[in-house]
């Protein structure tokens, strides 16, 4: 796939081929982080929307029927208490008689397909307050029915990506600017303007079923089993950690989880040589290490940082939450680990990529794993699944180059702070 951005955030321009692995460089505060940023809300905002909004639609309905009934009730004592327990089970039945009746294209049937209901159910003794009820629902019904799944979807992307953006998505230089990002998927466009955060177009033809996942904080893994205030969190942390704790029906994912288990032998052999233990929950539900040099498994908690990172990535594969050719972004995952470990982390990236045929998106300013990406690709023939990009700042403003068959300009750009330190230590000489 292809995306292409323009005034969005600090990014002025680019356009980036996602196919495998994508390696972003660069100093800070040169817009890396966007990239990722964008596909996250994309491919979660997108991920099978249509049911979703016909889910809420649905739950909408319910719950104004719901009420209305409830009101309905208030005004009759003597039917309250008989009928009380059955409002909500009458509430779902009616949303489930009408459901057909849910678009706008059909809702000429709705008045007499709820009117039938209410003569069916005989909670009204009088034809006159039945009929006012009918003609309540119907009115609210429709006000819900007549809104239009575009405008709801563009609702849903606006929240999105202010969320994640904390609702700096349009450019701070330029504020008349329309912020334009589209994603060719599969040959097909993918297609978003913006202004002043507010998504004002969106079309695409492209059903996206796949998730993206946000790993920039290895610490949310600290929360899996502890109290914590989720309004605090960031968002693209509050989602990870819905899956990190999902404890769903004993079949949910069964598939995913025994492939991924299948396929975790090689990623599992390179952690055992680190820290010779693997990863198991304890009788209270924690995540802990369990290890042969220690009589009892580690906390969670107690782990390097760096661990932590690998365990988020291992608990999602192993209880199938990240499946198959989901989208998978790292934001600095080097940034806890010595120079040894990054090298360990990187290979565990490209075996990821090359078993589980993920979409990543890694941002380093890291040579060490840099270098270590280029020889890991080329060691398990993987070479031609990595893009390399160099994110530069111009006029307060960002753009990315494609530097694939040209990762020396990273190295360099890289390299330059410690050229400039040997520089320093020849003049005190």
């Amino acid at each position: 796939m292809q995306l292409e951005l323009n005034n969005v955030a600090k990014i002025k321009k680019a356009t980036i081929n996602i196919d495998g692995i994508t390696v972003i460089a660069g100093e800070n505060n040169t817009g890396k982080s966007t990239i990722g940023k964008v596909l996250y809300s994309i491919f979660n905002s997108m991920s099978n929307m249509e049911e979703k909004i016909v889910r809420e639609k649905r739950n909408r309905i319910e719950n104004i029927v719901w009420l209305l009934v409830q009101n309905w009730s208030m005004e009759h004592e003597a039917n309250k208490v008989e009928n009380r327990r059955n409002y909500r089970i009458w509430a779902r039945k009616l949303t489930e008689n009408i459901t057909e009746f849910l678009m706008p294209e059909n809702s000429e049937n709705l008045e007499e397909s709820i009117r039938q209901f209410v003569k069916e159910t005989k909670l009204w003794n009088e034809p006159v307050e039945a009929e006012e009820f009918v003609e309540e629902c119907v009115m609210k019904l429709k006000s819900i029915i007549n809104i239009s799944d575009e405008k709801v979807m563009m609702e849903v992307i606006t929240r999105w990506f202010n969320r994640v953006f904390e609702k700096q998505l349009s450019p701070l230089t330029e504020d008349s600017a329309v912020s334009k990002i589209d994603l060719i998927l599969k040959d097909k466009l993918v297609k978003f303007r913006f202004e002043n955060n507010t998504c004002v177009e969106w079309n695409t033809d492209v059903n996206i079923l796949h998730e993206a996942f946000y790993i920039d904080n290895p610490f949310v893994i600290d929360y899996m089993t502890n109290g914590f205030f989720r309004a605090e969190m960031k968002s693209t942390d509050a989602h990870l950690l819905d899956y990190l704790c999902k404890e769903e029906d004993i079949f949910d994912n069964i598939f995913e989880a025994v492939l991924a288990k299948d396929k975790l032998g090689e990623i599992d052999d390179i952690l055992s040589n680190i820290v010779g233990g693997e990863f198991v929950t304890n009788q209270d539900g924690g995540y802990c290490l369990a290890s042969k040099k220690f009589s009892k498994p580690i906390n969670i908690k107690n782990l390097s940082t760096g661990l932590k990172t690998f365990a988020l990535i291992k608990r999602l594969l192993e209880n199938g939450s990240l499946k198959e050719k989901d989208i998978l972004i790292l934001d600095e995952p080097e940034i806890h680990l010595h120079p040894e470990w990054q090298l360990a982390y990187a290979e565990i990236i490209v075996l990821l990529q090359k078993k589980f045929d993920l979409t990543m998106i890694i941002t380093t300013h890291s040579p060490y794993f840099l270098d270590a990406i280029d020889v890991f690709s080329a060691k398990y023939e993987m070479s031609n699944k990595v893009n390399y990009y160099l994110a530069e700042s111009r006029d307060e403003v960002s753009y990315l180059q494609d530097v694939t068959n040209n990762i020396d300009v990273i190295y360099k750009k890289l390299s330059d702070p410690l050229q400039k330190l040997e520089n320093i230590r020849s003049g005190l000489v």
